[in-house]
């Protein structure tokens, strides 16, 4: 990854909090985006076959590979970057929490996976619901991993549109497209009206989309039960944490009385947390 300076910086966080969106260009360098796609390239083949229940009829033509954090731990040490943990902490920290050091994250992972895109998805939030107001509790992080054009469906948003406070109009004719080169990283808050065009060129557009949430936020997969023990037991304090495992909810009263935790309440085996 790029060392994106403090300038770069600050100019990515007022166009997220301007428009919703933002695009770093040449992110990834090319030792990094060759070894994410030949990952990704392996693990489709290995799991394009697998059903996946309730899977909704607009991603028939897709090829996703869900939960990327249960498939190698090389795919959870790239959300290490420096640039994009200063990022996510100005938008999703909470300043209150107690539990862990100040200067750490407390977000936490929500839903991973790759996706390579066939036919167009309308525009919608990731939000679930719209609100006002200058901060969000969910953003997105997307690894570019093969140009993304207006020919292969790159992804389309309505600038500002995340300031609404509304559900998405999809009749709406002032969509702007969002092109994007192999190796750029691309960062959305969550509220922003946002889809793609259909792949109609169809060729690959692979990207690695990672959505991270306030820590209080639930996860879209439960990640801690989830996690295999042998990615587990190579994470450091803050990657565990980062998939949610200071912020488990305690079983009842006995145990303890706060859903946040720190790395004092980590455990050796992720069964542990369940007994």
């Amino acid at each position: 990854m790029r060392n994106v300076s403090k300038t770069e910086t600050t100019q990515h966080l007022k166009n997220l909090a301007a428009y919703g969106y933002t695009r770093v260009a040449d992110f990834m360098g090319s030792e990094t985006l060759a070894r994410l796609k030949l990952l990704v390239e392996r693990l489709h083949k290995e799991t394009k076959h697998l059903p996946y229940a309730g899977r909704p009829d607009r991603d028939v033509d897709d090829k996703i590979i869900y939960n990327l954090q249960n498939k190698d731990k090389y795919f959870i040490d790239i959300l290490a970057d420096p640039f994009i943990k200063r990022t996510l902490m100005e938008k999703l920290n909470d300043p209150y929490y107690r539990f862990l050091p100040q200067d750490v994250p407390n977000y936490i992972l929500s839903y991973y996976n790759a996706r390579s895109s066939g036919r167009k998805l309308d525009l919608h939030i990731d939000t679930y619901i719209p609100f006002h107001g200058e901060w969000t509790w969910a953003m997105q992080v997307a690894f570019i991993l093969d140009d993304q054009t207006e020919a292969n469906g790159c992804t389309t948003v309505v600038p500002g549109s995340h300031l609404s406070g509304r559900y998405t109009d999809r009749d709406l004719e002032n969509v702007v497209p969002l092109p994007s080169r192999g190796g750029d990283l691309v960062l959305w808050d969550s509220r922003l009206w946002h889809g793609t065009l259909e792949n109609a060129a169809k060729t690959p557009r692979w990207s690695l989309i990672a959505t991270f949430t306030t820590w209080w936020v639930k996860q879209n997969m439960d990640m801690t039960r989830s996690l295999p023990n042998r990615i587990y037991r190579q994470l450091t304090e803050e990657q565990k944490a980062l998939l949610g495992f200071c912020s488990i909810p305690p079983k009842d009263e006995t145990g303890r009385i706060n859903t946040k935790s720190g790395y004092d309440t980590l455990l050796d085996f992720v069964e542990d947390y369940y007994k």
